[in-house]
């Protein structure tokens, strides 16, 4: 599971700042791990999606992996590598193709299918590339 995390600084202003994101997550009942670095020199904030009460006190040196979100007077952080919606614009010849795919793998995930996709395409490609090289 992918986390968000938050490097502060290990000191009194940050201590207490953590306490704070401790106790915003004890309030929404949501997972949060704390742990300090090996020399205690920083704390590390980590969770599923961090809450955090407002996002402007972060101090400027404040590692963040993740993306911030304002969300109702908080602030969310979620996790960098959460999976992403692509838009292909594809030609009706395979927009047919994955039609054809999705009829005959119903039982596959849409990761699967899309692969299958790509690799006939990419078989279509190199034996119309290979009948070309012949033809020369």
């Amino acid at each position: 599971m992918e986390l968000a995390v938050i490097i502060l600084e290990n000191t009194a202003d940050n201590q207490e700042l953590s306490r704070q994101i401790r106790d915003f997550h004890k309030k929404k009942g949501q997972p949060l791990a704390i742990r300090f670095s090996e020399g205690l020199t920083h704390i590390i904030l980590e969770a599923p999606c961090l809450y955090i009460p407002d996002p402007k006190q972060l101090d400027p040196r404040t590692v963040v992996d993740g993306q911030i979100n304002a969300s109702g007077g908080h602030g969310e952080i979620h996790p960098r590598h959460k999976g992403k919606t692509v838009n292909l614009h594809l030609d009706s010849e395979l927009v047919a193709e994955l039609e054809q795919i999705r009829a005959l793998v119903s039982s596959k995930t849409q990761q699967e299918v899309i692969r299958e996709l790509f690799i006939r395409g990419m078989r279509a490609y190199l034996a119309e590339k290979k009948g070309e090289q012949s033809a020369d």
